[in-house]
């Protein structure tokens, strides 16, 4: 932090591995650690590049299984892939990701997470929200024409009642999923964010609430739209999360008590 109060801005150590160069005004940024071979099955549910009207970016969280070979860039027609040079977080993998976003010529980007949940056909919605003048785009498996799946019962009444109320309230605007990474914003709102967007306290899951929050206060057009989120129904096999009982709770709260005291620049 400044002495004014302003937030420095703080963006981890990261390389790039360049793919295919920039074809589409649309940028699609997949962000994992340690996903095995979920990812690799996400992959592959997106259109071949010829069809797909985007480019796709993955954000890699220094995985240490395998699960993100560079093999990956030409075999799904990557644009590339932002790597951290060791395990660091969500906050720090989208902080790079986005940082290297904005230093290309993009108009909008979409981002979600890399562990198969998300229904990568709802891609084309958020572009088209992007292209009708929206700057911030949310994906809700609660709006109507949502859909869910195996989500545990804690968890949803969690974001139902607690979760997304105190947010809305926070920010202004009813949503209705507000736990939900499957989200797009355009550049320019990414812009008028300033450091803001990269601040040092962003370590855990901060900068996903903070960016949602922080467009829809400085009174930009938002939308939310229907999107499908599937939990696997083998949770012994296939752990549900890693947000840890107990203190990953409460790194999810954090931020939203940060944004109800306006404790965020």
């Amino acid at each position: 932090m400044t002495p004014d109060g302003v937030p420095s801005r703080d963006v981890p150590p990261y390389r790039v591995e360049e793919g295919r160069p920039a074809r589409h005004p649309w940028l699609v940024c997949v962000f994992a650690f340690n996903e095995g071979a979920k990812l690799e099955t996400q992959l592959k549910r997106f259109p071949p590049p010829e069809a797909r009207g985007y480019d796709l970016m993955l954000g890699d969280d220094g995985s240490s299984d395998g699960s993100l070979p560079s093999s990956f860039i030409a075999r799904f027609g990557l644009r590339g892939v932002t790597r951290l040079k060791r395990n660091m977080g969500l906050s720090p993998n989208i902080k790079a990701g986005l940082d290297w976003a904005l230093r290309q010529d993009y108009r909008g980007v979409v981002l979600m997470n890399g562990n198969d949940r998300d229904g990568v056909e709802s891609v084309p919605d958020f572009i088209a929200k992007l292209e009708q003048g929206f700057a911030y785009v949310q994906g809700s498996r609660f709006a109507s024409g949502g859909l869910h799946e195996n989500t545990p019962g804690y968890r949803f009444w969690a974001i139902r009642l607690v979760h997304a109320p105190l947010f809305s309230l926070a920010a202004g605007r009813w949503l209705t999923d507000t736990t939900n990474g499957y989200r797009a914003f355009s550049m320019d709102a990414l812009r008028r964010m300033g450091d803001g967007l990269f601040s040092p306290e962003f370590q855990r899951y901060e900068v996903e609430q903070y960016m949602a929050w922080k467009a829809i206060r400085l009174g930009l057009p938002s939308a939310e739209i229907p999107v499908a989120r599937r939990y696997p129904a083998d949770t012994k096999s296939q752990p549900f999360s890693k947000i840890r009982p107990g203190i990953g709770w409460w790194q999810m709260l954090k931020p939203l008590l940060m944004l109800l005291t306006r404790s965020y620049k």
